[in-house]
């Protein structure tokens, strides 16, 4: 090879391998030093491998097709800190392409310039860079496949290059999920069904809310209790609303994969539990507690009023308790906040009626504001009940009114569904009770970002 050449190849290479380079500087999930080192390895056995299979210039125009894959991971890089595979991307373009697209926009430039990258790259392999094989064949065929031995197996849990590593780890996923739902499915609450013939319904609304709108629901008036800084597990909602339901706080997560949800000690209380949605069809966290109920309907891509009809199917199911659980599209846009608001009028009037006691918990997981654009980390948990229930729990109502002003972390919520429905049970946590006299406020309240990272709130 010429100097020049040399150079042009050299440069070239290094240039293709930026992305792989600063995932070994700066991805929080690549943690450790051999993990790092290990990476590293790999991705130079990968690269090593086309580099002695085809000559020079054919092996440039094969990491180049890498480009595109690679705009995507320096993205994801810059704005979650973690690595990414191309299976994740195209599920993600599958999946959720409005979302996808909110996050890539402000990088356009980044993809405009890597085009153009693209352009000059093919330009410089055309015409400094000859058609010829690095080494003699006798050498190419035990370099390529001592590098592809070591680029498959190097043992290493965040090296997207061992495939061999991924099939297993696949293969241990798969038997602990499998063990973690035989555990679950043989879990207790330990609650003992309520041998009175008192009839109870509660509802329980799980939507998106932004307080800034909040007073478009046009309800206070009629509300018992508003809790406008009820902090969230977790920003990320697909995670944030299971662990809601379920025993899991920031700081003990361990209930979030080893326990079933409240719905499960509803169950056990003798209630007919239903769970309706319009979100979240392909979410499994969310289909794991749905498959605990025993009325399910799905109304995917429809407007939250949808909701109504399989609402008063499963509410004309015999039974003398009901609890309905409704997850709901919510505030993304202008259109379907006004659905939401129309939706838990119609709730709210269908139970005045009734004459058991009655109750309807609306909990507003964070969403982007729409005034500004930032995610907010605090939602609002909203209470309202019809008269013969507000006659019959009024002390607790009373202790209630006192509390609305204090900052609440919705990792109280599941002890206090279960307390404001006269669910007892070992691992109800009176101090975590919204309501309940020995309730214990906060010092700090805690989150998880999307990686599960604990994170402190200042309320």
């Amino acid at each position: 090879m010429k100097p020049k050449e040399i150079i042009v190849f050299a440069a070239l290479t290094l240039l293709a391998m930026v992305p792989n380079l600063l995932v070994v500087c700066l991805a929080g999930d690549v943690a450790t030093a051999g993990q790092r080192l290990v990476y590293l390895l790999a991705t130079l056995a990968l690269y090593g491998c086309a580099m002695f299979l085809v000559h020079r210039r054919a092996y440039l125009y094969i990491i180049s097709l890498g480009f595109p894959f690679s705009f995507f991971e320096l993205i994801h890089l810059f704005t979650r800190g973690t690595t990414t595979t191309v299976l994740s991307v195209y599920t993600w373009i599958k999946t959720a392409p409005e979302e996808l697209e909110a996050i890539y926009r402000p990088y356009g430039w980044l993809v405009a310039a890597g085009i153009a990258v693209w352009i000059g790259y093919y330009v410089l392999a055309h015409y400094f860079v000859e058609r010829e094989y690095l080494v003699r064949l006798r050498w190419r065929v035990p370099l390529f496949a001592g590098l592809a031995c070591l680029a498959l197996l190097l043992p290493v849990y965040v090296c997207p290059t061992s495939v061999l590593h991924r099939y297993q780890q696949l293969a241990r996923m798969a038997l602990r999920i499998e063990r973690k739902q035989a555990v679950r499915q043989q879990f207790s609450y330990g609650v003992t069904p309520n041998g009175s013939k008192a009839e109870e319904t509660l509802i329980v609304v799980i939507g998106e809310t932004s307080f800034d709108d909040w007073q478009s629901l046009g309800m206070r008036d009629t509300l018992l209790t508003v809790f406008e800084q009820a902090y969230t597990l977790c920003p990320s909602r697909g995670i944030g609303v299971p662990m809601t339901l379920t025993r899991a706080g920031a700081e003990h997560t361990a209930p979030f994969y080893d326990e079933p949800s409240v719905i499960r000690a509803f169950h056990e209380a003798g209630y007919y539990c239903a769970w309706l949605s319009n979100y979240g069809y392909h979410d499994h966290l969310l289909m794991r507690m749905a498959d605990e109920c025993r009325y399910m309907s799905y109304q995917p891509d429809q407007p939250d009023t949808a909701l109504l009809v399989p609402y008063r199917e499963a509410m004309a199911q015999p039974a003398q308790r009901h609890l309905c659980v409704l997850v709901t599209q919510g505030g993304h846009d202008s259109a379907s906040l006004r659905q939401t608001p129309t939706l838990l009028r119609q709730l709210t009037d269908s139970l005045r009626t009734v004459h058991q006691p009655a109750m309807l918990v609306y909990i507003g997981h964070p969403t982007i504001r729409l005034t500004d654009g930032r995610q907010e980390m605090h939602g609002v948990v909203a209470l309202w009940a019809n008269a013969n229930y507000r006659y019959r729990q009024r002390a607790m109502l009373r202790v209630l009114a006192t509390q609305k002003k204090q900052p609440v972390s919705m990792e109280t919520l599941f002890h206090s569904l279960l307390f404001w429905s006269g669910i007892d049970c070992a691992l109800r946590d009176n101090s975590l009770c919204l309501g309940h006299t020995q309730y214990e406020a906060a010092d700090t309240l805690r989150y998880l970002d999307e990686n599960l990272h604990v994170q402190d709130l200042i309320p």
